[in-house]
């Protein structure tokens, strides 16, 4: 087959799938990188005639990659004058970061196509290209003229490459190489491919003293890919594939915690609770610059595999299906909805706290519900929608808005409910808890069990955990979003009056159009940031923030003393300063 049959080939495939998308599943003749990469286009929405570049100016962030990346290329400038290409890198999001490119004629028309520096040339942007391909998976990629999802990219080829931190290997970013399609040639990723090699070595020299001792530690023990091994300090973290699958964004900095206690003694073993309610034990060794500890390689073993444990086994804990959270007041929760069998349960709670979630959950499937909100005009009318669900064949029938039912009303509605229990049907209700006007139903007496749904307040160790919940349910199809520490510790320092519903509803609208990979602190709108900033402690929350102050001015700073004063885990001192917004760098000690 010919180049122009390929290409032939190609270009059908283009036009039947962007016309049909469910023609997808029945094209040849297109690589399957390619193919994957136009479903997760098509399901970003876009219009192959319409996606055009985005306004994105870069971050600070990426000037070392900036800067590293131009050294290595002008290098190559004499190469790149004998061709007529555009080479380009971008930032792990896929902003273009600058461009170089010797042929003024091209480089007019990559101007007019918007492929300039503080443009997002992103799959959610741009969608099929070599750099698209290249963030979304990782690896090096090629994409010539009709492969592109653009229209106005088919007489184009563009390669592409990763770029990776030298030391973390956490991908930063990737370099871009582009020609006329004429011009394609199979040397193209292989060069693309050498120079961003080459721009990670230059960062490795660049790299502190500090980084390479750190990173030679980590060659060293990872040897067993098996085993989750992490190396890290206060502003570096290296860990190979098992324990990035273990360790969220919280974690890192509890296996910090617990591993610094050790650097003075040069190793110890440890038992740590990760975010999620885990266990593991740390195995710790000190990694030194000559006597000056400066981090620690640490082992991580779940605790049902430590060797030589001798333990009955134990039921995993409570939980309620479809929900998540690993807070003790949330396990709290779980274990008394197990307890209860299928007895009538009140749920109650703040509004927007999940009290609906958790009484639909502990049915164990989906009930038929009513909801007393409703505007009834009558108390038949409640009565028969009543007896309408609980004749619907549903097992679970769950009362919603419990308060806002007329205190009339209360006794007729118990003796149709009665009847449902008598014949076994599972009954629950929600009822939102009113501290201001102590609204009550004489209603709640007939239920035997109540769960109190805790406040958010009272769960800020779950924001990771709810925020990657709630990321999954309202991402766009196709698009994975992960949020990182500091947007999370943002989170966490603001007070969410709708609870749950509250969080939500800013992770919905945070996400709206958004197309990067990850959500950083600087990420959010400037109102978050500033009522995170502006968080007003009260009550308990005070008195807790004073005791935490004083402990750690007392113990000059030392972290683990000051949690020894105050008779708290090291880990827990930890999460109850992000949680109170205690900034530890701005305190005198």
């Amino acid at each position: 087959m010919t180049i122009d049959d390929a290409t032939r080939t190609v270009l059908q495939a283009r036009e039947s799938v962007f016309a049909s998308p469910s023609a997808l599943a029945g094209v040849t003749g297109v690589r399957p990188q390619i193919l994957e990469s136009w479903r997760r286009s098509l399901s970003y929405g876009l219009d192959p005639d319409r996606c055009v570049p985005k306004p994105s100016p870069s971050p600070d962030s990426s000037a070392l990659l900036r800067r590293f990346a131009g050294i290595v290329i002008e290098g190559k400038s004499a190469a790149m004058a004998q061709s007529n290409c555009s080479v380009a890198i971008t930032d792990p999001d896929g902003r273009l970061l600058n461009r170089w490119v010797t042929d003024g004629g091209f480089a007019a028309t990559l101007d007019g196509k918007l492929i300039v520096p503080d443009f997002s040339v992103a799959e959610g942007a741009t969608g099929t290209g070599s750099s698209s391909i290249v963030l979304e998976t990782g690896q090096p990629a090629a994409v010539a003229g009709p492969e592109h999802f653009n229209g106005d990219w088919i007489g184009f080829t563009c390669a592409g490459a990763p770029v990776r931190h030298p030391i973390t290997r956490r991908l930063i970013g990737s370099l871009n190489l582009t020609v006329r399609h004429s011009d394609t040639s199979p040397v193209l990723l292989s060069w693309v491919t050498d120079m961003a090699a080459d721009i990670e070595r230059a960062m490795l020299d660049n790299a502190s003293t500090e980084e390479k001792l750190l990173l030679a530690a980590y060659m060293k023990a990872k040897r067993d890919a098996r085993h989750p091994v992490v190396c890290l300090n206060g502003r570096t973290v290296i860990s190979n594939a098992p324990a990035a699958r273990m360790l969220g964004p919280v974690d890192q900095g509890l296996v910090w915690e617990a591993a610094s206690k050790f650097l003075r003694d040069r190793s110890g073993i440890a038992a740590l609770t990760l975010a999620d309610g885990s266990s593991v034990r740390v195995d710790v060794t000190a990694v030194s610059d000559g006597a000056t500890p400066i981090g620690a390689v640490v082992r991580l073993t779940p605790d049902d595999r430590i060797e030589g444990a001798i333990s009955a086994p134990s039921s995993p804990p409570a939980s309620l299906p479809g929900l998540v959270g690993a807070s003790s007041a949330w396990r709290r929760l779980c274990a008394r909805a197990g307890s209860g069998a299928a007895s009538p349960t009140l749920v109650v709670g703040e509004a927007g706290a999940g009290k609906m979630a958790v009484a639909s959950a502990i049915g164990g499937q989906a009930p038929a519900v009513v909801d007393a909100e409703k505007s009834y005009s009558t108390q038949a009318q409640w009565l028969d929608d009543v007896r309408g669900a609980c004749q619907s064949g549903a097992a679970h029938v769950v009362l919603r808005h419990l308060d806002c039912l007329d205190a009339s009303w209360a006794g007729s509605t118990a003796r149709l409910l009665e009847e449902a229990r008598d014949r076994g049907l599972r009954v629950s209700a929600t009822f939102t808890r009113r501290t201001a006007d102590g609204s009550t139903t004489p209603l709640l007496d007939w239920f035997d069990e109540i769960l109190e749904v805790p406040p958010l307040s009272d769960r800020m160790d779950d924001m990771g955990l709810l925020l990657e919940s709630l990321t999954a349910r309202h991402a766009a199809a196709g698009h994975r979003v992960r949020w990182l520490p500091d947007a999370v510790q943002v989170m966490t320092r603001i007070t969410w009056p709708r609870n749950v519903a509250s969080l939500e509803r800013t992770v919905r609208e945070v996400l709206s159009g958004y197309t990067k990979s990850t959500v950083g602190a600087t990420d959010l709108p400037a109102d978050l940031r500033a009522r995170a900033s502006r968080r007003t402690l009260v009550g308990l929350e005070q008195i807790e923030a004073k005791a935490i102050i004083d402990a750690l001015r007392n113990a000059d700073g030392n972290k683990r003393h000051a949690a020894d004063a105050l008779g708290i885990a090291r880990s827990t001192l930890y999460r109850k300063v992000r949680v109170l917004g205690i900034d530890l760098s701005a305190s005198n000690y």
